[in-house]
This record gives structure tokens, C-alpha cells and sequence, in this order.
């Protein structure tokens, strides 16, 4: 059985108390990758941090070589602010560009010692901990709305390998911006940061980042998704035995070869779901949900155009991630209601 230690960074930054921050290191005590898991980096996406308590018995009882560092929040101050950010307002989703208006610790790698406290933050944690990683898995979670997803660059084989070796239920392939081309950040004389999955791979290392289905809560189906994707990379890389789970189950790969097929409501009307959720697989024909028309009381079936995995599903908003009026089953004519993308062979 391998050593679990807890430990634990003092954190001293401009403006936030004075506050420690815990995480798990697990020796095997035989070379092998060092493999960082970390959560939480925005305050209310926090199913990595329950998927990660979950996790550390099993690798304490399964790593066989390496060594891993689970940090479950990484972000306490803005966990405390409830909200993304520390600087997040009531019903206000992440601002773009995050580097300029918001102090997200999600886009301030690797940090700056003389930045603001976020920045500090991202500064002490790359020195003490990320520096010594070989690899990371950084755990986010997008709207209820949206199929928990594995992100990757179509430009990094070995990326999209190990997000693959997750067996999540989809798959984010996207293309990254043309090298040699100065970020917005670095047009107006700030230096560049990036997030903590692109720092591994500028600096030869390996991460990807997870997206699961549901900010604000806990989910059960969701846990069980994220402990089984950290147990099957573990093995991917090495450090656990044993073969992987899942991989035999289909997935959904929503990149630029993906036949998408947007389902939008031909009239306004509250969307009255057929308990469908993100990730399940409807045929051409399926009965999507109801729209139920204020104007005339008026009923409307919604069907499937085509076969596919929903990578979302249900009426809402660019806002749902923060605001209960973005989630209002409501819709609008032309309002998205579904996302089907029909597989293509890889």
C-alpha cells in the first residue's frame, strides 16, 4: 500500500486572509509519473472535489508506481465567494476576456508573485506543487445542460489519447490558435497566462481538462463518472494495474468533422421535456420534448432531425450556468432546445 501524506501550503496574498491550503500526496515509493488531479479553480464547480476524497482510498490501496497529488480545492477563497470567482457579482457568468476583467485562478498560469491575489495564488501553487508534475487532469463543470465532456487540441495526438483513456461519455476536439500568433493579453503589453492544462502542454508535459454536467451541486451519476475516468488514466499511465472500463461505450465527438444538427423551437412556448439528458443517443423521429404555446394553448411535438448523441438538451440560456431566469424552460422562437451530433467514423 502506497503512503497518503496530507499536507498543506500557507497562503499569504494581498486582500484574503491568511488561510492554508491541503492536498493529498500519495508515494509509491518506485519512479513513475507524478500525476496532479485538481479541482475547484472556479468556486462553484465542485464535483471534481468530491470525486477526488472518493478517489484517494482507491489509489492509496492501488498505486503500484509514481506518485500522485490530489487537490481538491484549489480555489478556496472564491469557494467561500460561491460564486466563479472571487471577484464574480450575483447572476454574472465569466466574463471574456477572464485575464482583463475577472481574477480567475483558471487563466492566471503560472502565476505572477506580483499580481493580484489570484495570480499570487497560481504563483505559490505552480512553485510547491504543479512544477513537479508530469501530468494533470483539471476538473471543471459547464452548465446541467451540456454532456460532461474530455477537451482536447486536434493538434496533440498524445492528449487526445489520454482524454480518450478516460472513457467519458464525449469528447471537445478543438482547434488551437495558429503558433506565433501574440494573444490579446500580449497586444496590450501584459504578459501572457494561460490556463493549467495549457501550461502542461507548452512546457512538454501532458494535461487535459474535464468539463462535467452540473455547476453548484453534487451529482451521484456524475462522481461515479469522474472516479471511473480517474482509475482508467491512472492505469493509462501507468500507475495503477488493471485493464480500463468503458471503453467499449460510445462516445460523442463533437469536433470539426461532427455532423451537428441544432434543434430550435419553430415556435415560442414552455419546453416540457421527455426526460431525455445530456449524453443519451435518440433516433431520427424521437420525441424531444413539447412545446406548449402560451399564445393559442396550443401543443407541439419536437422530434429528432437525426441520430445522434444530445450533447445538450433542454431550453436554456448563455447565463444558466449562473442565473435561475438563464434556465427558465420557456423558449423563445428560434431558441436552442437540443444538439444532436450524429457520430462519424475517427
Amino acid at each position: 500500500m502506497a503512503e497518503v501524506q496530507k499536507k498543506s501550503l500557507k497562503i499569504n496574498v494581498n486582500e484574503i486572509r491568511e488561510f492554508n491550503l491541503p492536498y493529498w500526496e500519495i508515494d509509491s515509493g518506485k519512479e513513475g509519473p507524478c500525476f496532479l488531479i485538481t479541482a475547484a479553480q472556479h468556486g462553484n464547480e465542485v464535483m471534481g472535489c468530491e470525486i477526488i476524497r472518493r478517489f484517494r482510498k482507491t489509489a492509496g490501496d492501488n498505486l503500484v508506481r509514481g506518485k500522485l497529488l490530489l487537490l481538491p480545492f484549489s480555489n478556496p477563497p472564491a469557494l467561500w465567494h460561491r460564486r466563479t470567482n472571487i471577484n464574480s457579482l450575483p447572476c454574472q457568468p465569466k466574463r471574456i476576456p477572464t485575464w482583463k476583467y475577472d481574477k480567475s485562478l483558471n487563466s492566471s498560469w503560472p502565476g505572477n508573485p506580483e499580481g493580484h491575489e489570484i495570480e499570487q495564488l497560481a504563483f505559490i501553487l505552480n512553485e510547491n506543487i504543479v512544477k513537479q508534475a508530469t501530468h494533470n487532469i483539471d476538473m471543471h463543470c459547464w452548465s446541467h445542460f451540456s454532456v460532461t465532456a474530455a477537451l482536447a487540441n486536434d493538434n496533440n495526438k498524445k492528449q487526445i489519447e489520454f482524454a480518450r483513456s478516460s472513457a467519458l461519455p464525449a469528447m471537445r476536439i478543438t482547434k488551437p490558435p495558429p503558433a506565433g500568433v501574440l494573444s490579446e493579453q500580449e497586444k496590450e503589453g501584459f504578459p501572457r497566462t494561460m490556463t493549467i492544462t495549457g501550461l502542461f502542454n507548452s512546457t512538454g508535459r501532458l494535461s487535459f481538462c474535464v468539463e462535467f454536467s452540473g455547476q453548484y451541486r453534487l451529482s451521484e451519476k456524475e462522481i461515479a463518472v469522474g472516479t471511473r475516468m480517474l482509475n482508467n488514466c491512472s492505469k493509462y499511465l501507468g500507475l495503477f494495474e488493471g485493464e480500463l472500463e468503458g471503453m467499449d461505450e460510445p462516445v460523442i465527438y463533437n469536433d470539426e468533422h461532427a455532423e451537428k444538427n441544432e434543434v430550435r423551437a419553430p415556435i415560442a412556448g414552455l419546453f416540457v421535456e421527455r426526460g431525455f439528458h445530456p449524453g443519451d443517443f435518440v433516433k431520427e423521429g424521437d420525441i424531444l420534448g413539447i412545446l406548449f404555446s402560451d399564445d393559442n394553448l396550443e401543443e407541439m411535438e419536437i422530434k429528432a432531425p437525426r441520430s445522434g448523441g444530445l450533447y445538450t438538451y433542454g431550453c436554456h440560456r448563455r447565463l444558466s450556468d449562473v442565473d435561475l431566469a438563464a434556465q427558465h424552460p420557456y423558449a423563445d422562437k428560434d431558441d436552442l432546445l437540443a444538439t444532436i451530433i450524429t457520430a462519424k467514423s475517427r
